[in-house]
C-alpha cells in the first residue's frame, strides 16, 4: 500500500515555513509509510523530505484562481497521484491535534472521496457530533464538504482534475469545495468532530464572555483549520486582543498554538 500527504502553495500568502511546520507535524502524527508531496510554485526554503511537484493548472487563466480556490484541483491530477492508493490533501492554514491514520483508513476501508463536514444552517450545525456518528448518511446528504481536508483513492476521482472546464464549471459552481462535493466519485464527510474551525471552539455571544474552551488543546479533533484570520503565529501572545467572527468573539492568545508552534517550527 502506497500513501501520500499533499500540500499546496502558490502566490505569497503563505510562506515555506507552513510547508515545513506541517510536513513536521505530519511526521509526528501519521504511522503509515507516506510521501509528503507539496505542489508549488516556488520550492525555496522546502526541507529535503518533502517531494516537490511543480504547479500547472492551465485550464484556467490565473486571475480566476484565487477566488474558488480552483488550482486546488491538482490535487486529483493522475501525474502527481496516479501512483498512490490513497492520498490526503491539507491546506496549510491548519494544525494536526491528533492521529491522522484514521483519516486514511476510513478512506481504504470504504472507497470514494471524504471530505471536512461543511453543516448548512444554524440549526443542523447544533446537532451533536455523537449524533451524526449515529446516521453519518444523513449528514453526507445535509452537508457539502470542505476541501481544507481530503482523502480520497486517485484512481477513482482522476476525472474532477481531467474534466474540468472554466466555461462550464465557473458558472455553475462557486468554488473548488462546491464543485468536489457535486462530482467526487462516492463523495461523503468525515465524521463531523475529527475536524473543526478553530472559530466552532468558540461559544456564541454572550457565553463566550464566561466560556473559553477555544484556550485547551481540543481532545477529539484531528485537525484544527483556521480560516482566514487570524494565523497561528498570531495566536502566540495576547497582542492580537479580539478576534472571531461577529457573534463568536474571543479575546488573547492560545497557549497549545504557541507550543504546537515552539514544537514543530514557528512561521512568520
Amino acid at each position: 500500500m502506497k500513501v501520500c500527504v499533499i500540500c499546496m502553495k502558490w502566490g505569497d500568502a503563505y510562506g515555506p515555513e507552513y510547508v515545513n511546520l506541517l510536513y513536521r507535524a505530519v511526521q509526528d502524527n501519521l504511522s503509515l509509510e507516506h510521501d509528503f508531496i507539496c505542489i508549488s510554485d516556488d520550492f525555496t526554503g522546502l526541507e529535503p523530505g518533502i517531494k516537490q511537484q511543480p504547479f500547472a493548472f492551465p485550464q484556467l487563466d490565473r486571475p480566476l484562481w484565487a477566488h474558488g480556490k480552483w488550482p486546488k484541483l491538482q490535487m486529483f491530477d493522475r501525474r502527481i497521484v496516479g501512483q498512490y492508493d490513497a492520498a490526503l490533501f491539507l491546506d496549510l492554514d491548519l494544525l494536526i491535534t491528533g492521529n491522522l491514520d484514521p483519516l486514511f483508513q476510513i478512506t481504504l476501508d470504504k472507497g470514494g472521496l471524504y471530505l471536512m463536514p461543511k453543516l448548512r444552517g444554524f440549526v443542523w450545525r447544533m446537532i451533536p457530533a455523537g449524533v451524526w456518528d449515529l446516521v453519518p448518511w444523513l449528514m453526507n446528504k445535509v452537508t457539502r464538504g470542505n476541501s481544507s481536508v481530503v482523502a480520497f483513492f486517485p484512481s477513482e476521482q482522476f476525472h474532477l482534475f481531467d474534466a474540468f472546464d472554466g466555461d462550464i464549471h465557473l458558472p455553475k459552481y462557486e468554488n473548488d469545495q462546491d464543485y468536489i462535493s457535486a462530482q467526487a466519485y462516492k463523495r461523503r464527510c468525515f465524521p463531523k468532530n475529527w475536524c473543526t474551525g478553530l472559530i466552532h471552539l468558540v461559544p456564541y455571544w454572550p457565553f463566550g464572555l464566561i466560556y473559553k474552551p477555544y484556550r485547551k488543546l481540543p481532545r477529539r479533533p484531528k485537525i484544527v483549520i483556521f480560516n482566514g484570520r487570524p494565523n497561528p503565529h498570531e495566536l502566540v501572545n495576547d497582542d492580537i486582543g479580539s478576534w472571531g467572527a461577529r457573534r463568536r468573539r474571543a479575546y488573547g492568545g492560545i497557549r497549545w498554538v504557541r507550543d504546537y508552534l515552539a514544537k514543530y517550527g514557528h512561521p512568520t
